[in-house]
């Protein structure tokens, strides 16, 4: 994200095409994961035990990140980059598909908020704190060495994924496959008809506008410390920290408050999966204060610092709101899970594709106060 002017003076554009790139690669990550994870729930053999895929696709997905990511390092036309950071994005998505199957695979129920905030957490470390390291690599080594590092990254990760992982996902009872061609075979789509039914629509509608408004802000700040604030490449990165720290706070304390209110209801004889949405309100004052604060406190010019208490609010509502409606959902759908996080996933990167896409149109004619 810091490094979008250096993208746009490098291939010659304007900011809206290299935000379409984020916004395809955010696309590509929503899309991707109806595939990864029904596949990743397909039953094969190993060492004569009925198992899943789970294995082969973090394998076979970080090989593939790896190889795309050195690709979009090297790229000297923007079609090329273009291509390949959506290959990226596809290949990047496996482990945030297959990660909720995994964590309901491992956990009884009355660990799984925790064990939920933990693995969600790992999923926006990342976007977290990546613009802080980003931001000075840019300024001082170039953006290539952004894809250079991750290329790094990858590599190790995808020889310990290959060294260390084992399979999470066991079925004993299912019928065995006839062929291995058989247990290959799956409809990615049927995913999607789980939106059909209105318990799953419904809490994904509320947390991928959140995410949404999320991705909004994430897209838009470098550009508006530029202008507003006169802040370089490298301290735009720090301001990132602040989204980091609400991001990590939402996250954490949503498990704390899942698990305690699960373990209370267990106590009154009261195990609906549905008792898992009582936390998602006390998300939402956060998320409004939070958008409130930023747009207005950047209207008004205040000092650089306030409008980051709002969007530090914004971002621990955001998180918080969507680490309790994904442990809803893994909980409701324990055998379908990681399909149902695909979904949830879907419908939150295709909001915030969209609004990524149009943040310099939307900012530009509502201006940071009402947008």
């Amino acid at each position: 994200m810091p490094a979008t002017d250096d993208l746009r003076i490098h291939f010659d554009t304007d900011l809206t095409v290299i935000n379409a790139t984020i916004a395809l690669f955010v696309l590509a990550i929503g899309v991707a994961p109806l595939f990864w994870a029904p596949f990743s729930e397909r039953i094969g053999r190993s060492d004569c035990v009925l198992m899943g895929m789970r294995r082969w696709v973090y394998i076979s997905s970080m090989g593939f990140y790896t190889v795309f990511t050195i690709i979009c390092g090297v790229a000297n036309s923007l079609p090329l980059f273009f291509v390949f950071r959506v290959l990226q994005g596809i290949a990047a998505s496996a482990g945030m598909a297959v990660g909720g199957g995994t964590v309901a695979d491992l956990f009884w129920p009355a660990e799984r908020g925790r064990a939920m905030s933990i693995f969600m957490l790992g999923t926006i470390i990342g976007p977290a704190f990546s613009p802080l390291i980003g931001g000075y690599v840019a300024q001082y080594l170039g953006w290539r060495w952004i894809f250079y590092i991750c290329t790094i990254l990858g590599g190790v990760i995808f020889i310990a994924n290959v060294v260390l992982l084992r399979e999470t996902l066991y079925r004993p009872t299912e019928e065995k496959p006839k062929s291995r061609i058989e247990y290959l075979k799956f409809n990615p789509f049927t995913s999607l008809k789980l939106l059909l039914r209105p318990e799953v629509l419904l809490v994904c509608l509320p947390i991928s506008t959140a995410f949404g408004w999320f991705y909004f802000l994430v897209t838009i700040l470098p550009s508006t410390y530029r202008d507003v604030y006169g802040f370089d490449t490298g301290s735009i990165g720090l301001l990132y920290l602040a989204g980091g720290v609400g991001n990590c706070s939402g996250s954490v304390i949503a498990g704390l408050i899942s698990d305690r209110i699960y373990a209370y209801q267990l106590k009154r004889n009261k195990t609906a999966a549905e008792g898992r949405l009582v936390p998602l309100y006390f998300g939402i004052p956060f998320l409004i204060a939070g958008f409130l604060i930023y747009g207005w406190f950047i209207h008004g010019q205040l000092h650089w610092f306030a409008p980051l208490v709002g969007y530090m609010f914004s971002t621990l509502g955001s998180m918080y709101t969507i680490t309790t409606g994904t442990t809803y959902l893994v909980e409701s759908y324990l055998e379908v899970s990681a399909s149902v996080v695909s979904v949830s996933n879907f419908t939150r990167n295709l909001l915030a594709m969209l609004f990524s896409i149009l943040s310099v149109q939307i900012r530009d004619g509502m201006g940071d106060n009402w947008a």
